[in-house]
């Protein structure tokens, strides 16, 4: 497994939950998002009596019933973190102790979903940037974390299932470098074209419930949308970093979405040693190389780079 990790950048591990205890996670996500069990809510939506759902992380739940952010209060969803294998696989694959960075519920509503790109070419992002804004270091295995969805549910072929690009967490710096050169890259996170990377295939994430999907932050993966529009797609998701990193890898308090209006301006043209109270690697950190400084200076338009450049070329 570990070696299949390291060369794909993820791997599906079934068997690490129990089908009852997947069952009982699966009505409390369904009670959190809808009110109800799913299949009262199809029945209400076929009758044009419910609207919009959100996922229960970047977008608002005018729907929602419960909390999407973990703890959210339920033990039959709160609890799926102390499964002692699935800490065991997270640390497996870390190649250390694990740093928690955060944990939610995903859900993906087949009838209401738009969370899918207009081609099928597009759209292809890492997840990195939820909870570190440093780009892609050419050392995945030590720089970038781990994401992880358990299957409350089978997901299936016409059940939106994630495509993920293997191999692509060790080439992520090397794409977006060529990115920023040739025009594509979207944003700091995302791929304008996958085709013209120059990378693998990208494949289906389907598994039985129950399954753990662990991957890589720095792989390249987009959403696609359902043949079933009448099927959910609900992940329990967890982060966790390494420990030896956390501090530098784990953003997710200051820099979580709405709090970047405010924290990107202000880490932009602050000082280096301001940066590494929010957990910046220092200047002649081994993290900064040539190509993670020019990362950096499109990631953050404007910012004086100068101290880090220094310590590189010291260190050269």
């Amino acid at each position: 497994m570990l070696e299949q990790f390291r060369r794909d950048g993820y791997i599906l591990v079934p068997g690490v939950f129990g089908a009852e205890e997947m069952d009982a996670a699966l009505e409390a996500m369904e009670r959190n998002f809808y009110g109800k069990p799913y299949a009262s809510w199809l029945e209400d939506f076929a009758r044009g009596e419910q609207g919009s759902v959100g996922d229960g992380f970047t977008t608002k739940q005018d729907e929602l019933v419960g909390r999407s952010q973990f703890p959210v209060g339920d033990p039959a969803l709160d609890r799926l973190i102390e499964n002692d294998r699935y800490l065991d696989l997270f640390e497996l694959f870390l190649g250390d102790r694990a740093s928690y960075c955060n944990a939610h519920l995903f859900m993906r509503t087949g009838p209401v979903d738009e969370r899918y790109p207009d081609e099928s070419w597009s759209g292809y992002h890492v997840d990195h940037n939820t909870n570190c804004v440093l780009p892609p270091s050419m050392d995945a295995a030590r720089f970038s974390y781990i994401n992880s969805g358990v299957y409350l549910h089978d997901v299936e072929d016409d059940g939106a299932p994630m495509l993920l690009v293997p191999g692509s967490h060790t080439r992520a710096a090397e794409v977006f470098a060529r990115g920023w050169e040739t025009g594509n890259m979207a944003s700091a996170s995302h791929v304008r074209d996958i085709r013209k990377a120059g990378l693998q295939d990208p494949v289906p994430a389907v598994g039985p419930r129950g399954s753990a999907l662990f991957y890589s932050s720095y792989l390249l993966h987009s959403a696609q949308p359902f043949e079933n529009r009448k099927k959910q797609r609900a992940f329990w998701s967890l982060s966790m970093c390494r420990r030896d990193t956390d501090r530098w890898t784990r953003f997710s308090n200051p820099f979580i979405y709405g709090e970047r209006e405010y924290m990107i301006p202000f880490i932009t043209g602050t000082t280096p040693r301001v940066r590494s109270l929010f957990g910046w690697p220092e200047p002649g950190h081994s993290y900064y190389t040539e190509r993670t400084v020019g990362l950096l200076a499109r990631a953050f338009p404007g910012i004086d780079l100068d101290a880090y450049r220094q310590a590189l070329y010291r260190a050269s």
